[in-house]
């Protein structure tokens, strides 16, 4: 049975009073009657057909399925027709963690910051940071805690026509450079693997794509090369936590927190910690044999990131970093190893070149397993 809009309903309603204006004319009472009943039972359907239609075109729109990182690279699975040497393609890998980029009038940019994105198969410190476009390697204002000095007070108002001199505040920045680095790697593949929808997107997803990651959030935290990116364990200014702890890890975040909020003046929103750290954690119990953290995602009010790349515990605001992606997102692309085409191998090459900027240094409080695992000293040990 055909359903039937408010727009048909209303047309058949139409029809049917045509047909009791006839009866009437032709003086055929019980059939004008029975058009009159057909009639009012209509009008009751209409009224539910057209709150069902406004209810339909109020509601709000349905999300849009998000493709995953190899489904925008290789496109639809019911399209695919296979890839040919020499394919290239490039997208984000998302969602992405972005934050909007204003331009007014140039070289201004007006930054507009977006909350982090939500947790995903590569959650690590890099995915927690805003990610923003850039054409290459920048300098950037980074803050100079070290040169800064005042702070406001109560000014002492006018005394005889006098004004008194109000508190000076003095903010430092000094220029850093964001240095780009790009992050490349290959898997050799065969011919036929270029006809198979269901092996490249495991090769790109779930091997080339995982493996560029990781390397990418490692270059984020131990990066040293003045050339390329300078990680988050090398860039001056970040504070370290260096108490001996006896392994005590969860008292150590919360003093760490701490840290940053007075010194940093800012509200941590993230603490990474290394797997042996988090197991640590996670298997601590009472003196009754209870574990007490149930596996919680929430340190503190901070969301934890277990990272692999964690030297220990890095407390730290995610919104006093980012990462900036140079030239769009990762390129996917498919070649040769080089020019012997006998005796070549071909291959699929992942690629992306990125940077991180740090414009807050003393927001990141970093401490290290080894210095946490010390045992505390004895009160009223001699030395």
């Amino acid at each position: 049975m055909a359903i039937l809009n408010s727009k048909q309903l209303w047309a058949e309603r139409n029809r049917l009073a045509e047909e009791q204006r006839k009866a009437a004319d032709d003086n055929d009472e019980s059939k004008a009657l029975v058009l009159q009943g057909q009639i009012e039972q209509l009008d009751i359907t209409i009224g539910h057909v057209i709150e069902e239609e406004d209810a339909l075109r109020n509601a709000p729109k349905p999300k849009q399925h998000a493709d995953s990182f190899g489904v925008r690279i290789l496109g639809a699975r019911d399209e695919f027709h296979g890839l040919e040497v020499g394919f290239k393609a490039s997208a984000e890998v998302g969602p992405r963690n972005a934050a909007s980029v204003v331009t007014v009038g140039a070289p201004t940019e007006i930054e507009l910051e977006l909350p982090a994105k939500l947790p995903g198969v590569f959650q690590n410190f890099a995915s927690t940071l805003i990610e923003t476009p850039a054409a290459g390697s920048l300098t950037y204002k980074q803050r100079d805690k070290a040169s800064e000095s005042g702070a406001p007070a109560t000014w002492g108002g006018v005394t005889e026509g006098a004004s008194a001199t109000k508190a000076q505040v003095l903010y430092a920045w000094k220029d850093a450079v964001a240095n780009k680095e790009t992050i490349a790697g290959y898997v050799p593949i065969s011919k036929d693997t270029l006809m198979d929808y269901d092996e490249l997107l495991d090769i790109i997803e779930h091997d080339l794509l995982l493996d560029l990651d990781e390397i990418t959030n490692g270059k984020y935290w131990d990066g040293s090369d003045s050339t390329h990116i300078v990680g988050i364990n090398n860039t001056p200014g970040i504070q370290t936590f260096t108490e001996a702890m006896g392994g005590m890890y969860f008292d150590a975040i919360r003093m760490m927190r701490t840290k940053v909020m007075r010194n940093a003046r800012r509200i941590p929103t993230h603490v990474a910690v290394s797997p042996e750290v988090r197991e640590a954690i996670d298997l601590y119990k009472t003196e009754t044999g209870l574990y007490q953290t149930l596996g919680s995602d929430v340190y503190w009010g901070m969301q934890v990131v277990e990272d692999v790349s964690c030297p220990g515990i890095l407390v730290y605001d995610s919104f006093a970093a980012r990462r900036r992606a140079i030239h769009g997102g990762t390129t996917v692309e498919i070649g040769y190893y080089n020019d012997q085409f006998i005796k070549n191998e071909l291959s699929i090459l992942g690629e992306h070149t990125k940077a991180l900027q740090v414009r807050y240094p003393d927001a990141f409080c970093l401490a290290t397993k080894t210095a946490l695992d010390k045992a505390p000293a004895v009160a009223g040990a001699v030395a």
